[in-house]
């Protein structure tokens, strides 16, 4: 009956899926801040652009590093929302100190707390909301990417207007209260959370239990998790499905990161917008992603991954070529806005569907493996890309990150179909009489 109760939970009436999908907003909102800061910045300070490449790929091979650990802290731990707190302030520290320092290494220190600050985040709200919402978890994960993207595209706006009246170093500090603050919230509201995510179903008594204050692990369950978890692992390490799952969004990921660094300096490096509309144009990109996330992941659900993750590839690919031809400005945002739907409607879909592939007590870990093969991958697109645009041009290098993302279609079919990838594409063929 509790396992029932918990598959019909719907999540539009569920306070704790917004609270995490509002954080996750947050957790957005600090790198996209970074992204459009990033031009003035190596302006301040003579940096070259690859230097600025070269900072992304720092974060992320150190966020790489991490992934693992975290997401093995995560399995084993009931204080889901500790991790979602302690996100939330670390992704925003670093805008405390990156206007007092001057030094390369100091900025490359403070993108790896960030960084660090990300990796904490997803683990965690990834395995409570497929533990929570086990047969609902394209759309739900489609909410929490859309809520990334609004995070996104928001602060870009808020951030270029502010460069265009102040400073950067004058608006700079400000910008880590909001997470700290939210950061405090989740800590309080989500406490009822904690609870052992290794079952198939969120037990609902376990939640009430927690809410008393009584403890749902025995002293046995201590000693096992463990043991447990290694066993876990080293199942997960034999899936397939997953690792090549992990393998293409890690191909995503560095089309995304290369557009992420690439895109704001060639506009205002390039082009010359100023900041408020450098912003704007990130903020379109971001927000086709927030339009495409919950739609493509419903379809996710009825109609298989396969076939929408074939479409979106191609597509992405395409846009990414279109951009480096077009020089009309509104003809350039109205095409961003088209790559960044097609973009970011590829990441719901393969976290979900790596979701539907692994033991739900590994939720936390195969989020981890996700994203630490993300980080690994990711972080070679921003230093290869931004050598290419000083070496030869914005347009070469934009050329290599649709090229990219295109082999995504060469992985897709060395992924296992499993059941339910049958299933799902002999309902979406079918016709009514």
């Amino acid at each position: 009956m509790e396992a029932e109760e918990s598959v019909r939970r719907n999540p539009y009436k569920d306070g704790p899926f917004w609270g995490i999908c509002i954080g996750h907003a947050f957790t957005h909102w600090y790198p996209a801040s970074m992204y459009i800061l990033l031009p003035y910045i190596i302006i301040a300070y003579d940096f070259s652009i690859i230097q600025a490449g070269l900072l992304l790929t720092i974060k992320s091979v150190v966020n790489a590093i991490l992934g693992m650990p975290i997401g093995a802290l995560t399995d084993m731990t009931r204080k889901k929302n500790v991790l979602l707190a302690l996100s939330l302030v670390l992704v925003g520290l670093p805008f405390l100190f990156i206007g007092f320092v001057e030094e390369y290494w100091l900025f490359a220190l403070l993108f790896i707390v960030m960084g660090f600050g990300n990796q904490f985040w997803h683990p965690a709200s990834y395995s409570t909301l497929s533990a929570r919402f086990p047969g609902q978890r394209g759309l739900t994960f489609g909410y929490h990417a859309m809520a990334s993207n609004l995070g996104d595209m928001v602060a870009p706006i808020v951030v270029g207007a502010l460069i265009v009246i102040y400073s950067w170093q004058e608006i700079i500090f400000w910008n880590f209260a909001p997470g700290a603050l939210f950061g405090m919230f989740i800590l309080i509201a989500l406490r009822k959370m904690n609870v052992d995510t290794s079952s198939k179903h969120v037990n609902v008594k376990a939640e009430s239990e927690v809410a008393s204050g009584i403890s749902i692990h025995s002293e046995a369950d201590h000693t096992n998790a463990l043991k447990n978890y290694l066993q876990g692992l080293k199942q997960l390490f034999r899936n397939r499905s997953v690792l090549l799952i992990a393998v293409l969004s890690g191909i995503r990921a560095m089309a995304q990161s290369g557009i992420m660094i690439l895109l704001p300096l060639y506009l205002a490096l390039q082009i010359g917008l100023n900041a408020l509309w450098v912003g704007i144009t990130l903020a379109v990109l971001q927000g086709g992603g927030l339009i495409a996330a919950p739609i493509v992941g419903t379809l996710s659900d009825k109609a298989g991954p396969r076939r929408i993750l074939t479409v979106t590839m191609i597509i992405t690919s395409v846009m990414i070529v279109i951009v480096s031809f077009i020089r009309n400005d509104w003809i350039l945002i109205g095409t961003i806005a088209v790559l960044g739907f097609f973009l970011y409607a590829i990441r719901p879909v393969l976290q979900a569907w790596a979701m539907e592939s692994t033991d739900e007590k590994m939720a936390g870990t195969t989020t981890s493996l996700l994203f630490t093969i993300q980080a690994i991958m990711g972080s070679s697109s921003p230093i290869i890309g931004t050598y290419l645009a000083q070496t030869f041009s914005y347009s070469v290098a934009f050329y290599f990150l649709a090229i990219v993302i295109l082999a995504g279609n060469l992985v897709l079919p060395l992924i296992p179909k499993s059941h339910q990838d049958i299933m799902k594409s002999k309902k979406s063929i079918a016709k009514p009489a």
